[in-house]
């Protein structure tokens, strides 16, 4: 590939974010257009050599170069939160945000020892549990094609597809191979997992939020309906390991606690701040207790810092992640989106988290060594013995109801 042949949209693409970003009518800079082209110059140049001189430079993927040069142009903010996800990148994070899609059912990791996809777990009731994969197996072929001729995600795409069409796998599990013809379904990931503990005092819920994803908030509330129908005496939020995710959804889900008032501020690099109120409770006012711990983070931290800033709720178990900052996705020509900190977040009296973290208003040192796996099913079974967490939370909790 030489300079004159490379895609004219790929470096359009470029010239057009780092024109947005130094020129796109932001306050914070005063840069003219000869200082912005003097920017750009090594740049150029560097891809004028790379395109031109390189060895191999016809074996080249220039929407790779540009990925990585837009990857690298977000990194040098120094900014941790802000990042720039690859079109691919973007379509499979949609994908997990949604929570569905045509496949086996099954969470798998790349295993580079092998060249092969590895199973972590078959989601109950699916496609792949049916047809008995198991942890640990080994995905060596994906219709006769050898995963170690593919990326990993393209063997993920592979493996997914539409309902009612069939994949061959070819599996290797303890030395032997296995062949298995499964037929894809829809795949529905459950972000809200609930449950009962019965105690001495009574029944108490227990809700799990795995993500705030696209859904979260309309399966806490359906998890919530048969929580209360029940007449449980107290409640516990679990948002252990949580990453995070959209920030309305978080809001809807903060109401549910919430009869009224600051439940979050936002605050802008300008300094202005936009102030979101509860949307109103219609669940009974029960002794709440929030499980929390190093991988709680954004979203959930928006739920921890209200629940304990209002005092609606003990938050029991090790200090949150600290993730107190707003990305805003601006779509690019590519199909790819670069996420830039826009904002911090505060909790209702005005507390700015970020890279700080929430304490725990009881702290649990134990480990808890069982790994959450992704649930097709709402309903799971918790064992206050087996997880210290739940077993604090249960103790505080039991101490708060009357």
């Amino acid at each position: 590939m030489r300079l004159n042949q490379i895609s004219k949209f790929a470096i359009v693409s470029v010239v057009v974010l780092v024109l947005a970003l130094l020129l796109g009518g932001s306050a914070k800079t005063n840069l003219t257009v000869e200082e912005v082209n003097k920017v750009l110059e090594p740049f150029f140049d560097s891809l004028s050599y790379i395109l031109n001189y390189y060895y191999e430079a016809d074996k080249l993927d220039i929407n790779k170069l540009i990925d990585h040069a837009i990857d690298g142009l977000v990194k040098g903010t120094g900014d941790d939160f802000s990042y720039y996800q690859d079109p691919e990148t973007y379509r499979e994070n949609q994908i997990e945000m949604k929570g569905e899609y045509g496949g086996l059912g099954i969470e798998v990791t790349y295993d580079a020892e092998h060249g092969a996809i590895k199973v972590v777990a078959p989601m109950y009731g699916t496609p792949a549990w049916r047809a008995g994969l198991k942890a640990g197996d080994l995905i060596i072929t994906i219709d006769g094609t050898p995963v170690s001729k593919m990326t990993y995600m393209e063997a993920v795409n592979n493996l997914r597809g539409e309902p009612g069409t069939s994949v061959t796998i070819e599996v290797l599990r303890d030395g032997e191979k296995l062949t298995f013809t499964i037929v894809r379904e829809k795949i529905e990931i459950k972000m809200v997992l609930y449950s009962f503990i019965e105690t001495e005092k009574g029944s108490i819920g227990y809700v799990r939020i795995t993500r705030f994803g696209e859904k979260a908030d309309s399966d806490m509330k359906n998890a919530l309906d048969k929580i209360f129908e029940k007449g449980v005496k107290g409640l516990i939020i679990d948002v252990r390991d949580n990453p995070g995710g959209y920030l309305d959804v978080a809001l809807k889900i903060v109401s549910m606690f919430v009869d009224k008032g600051v439940i979050l501020k936002v605050r802008n690099g300008f300094g202005e701040e936009d102030v979101y109120e509860s949307y109103g409770n219609s669940y009974p006012n029960v002794p709440i207790v929030l499980l929390v711990n190093e991988g709680s983070a954004s979203a959930s931290e928006i739920l921890t810092g209200a629940l304990k800033d209002l005092g609606i709720a003990t938050v029991v178990g090790r200090k949150t992640f600290g993730k107190g900052s707003v990305q805003t996705g601006f779509p690019l020509s590519n199909g790819g989106v670069l996420f830039l900190t826009t904002a911090h977040y505060l909790t209702p009296s005005g507390k700015d988290i970020h890279k700080i973290g929430i304490e725990p208003d009881v702290l649990v040192e134990e480990s808890v060594e069982e790994e959450l796996h992704a649930e097709t099913r709402e309903q799971i079974e918790v064992d206050p013995e087996k997880d210290p967490f739940v077993k604090k939370g249960l103790e505080v909790l039991l101490e708060k109801i009357k």
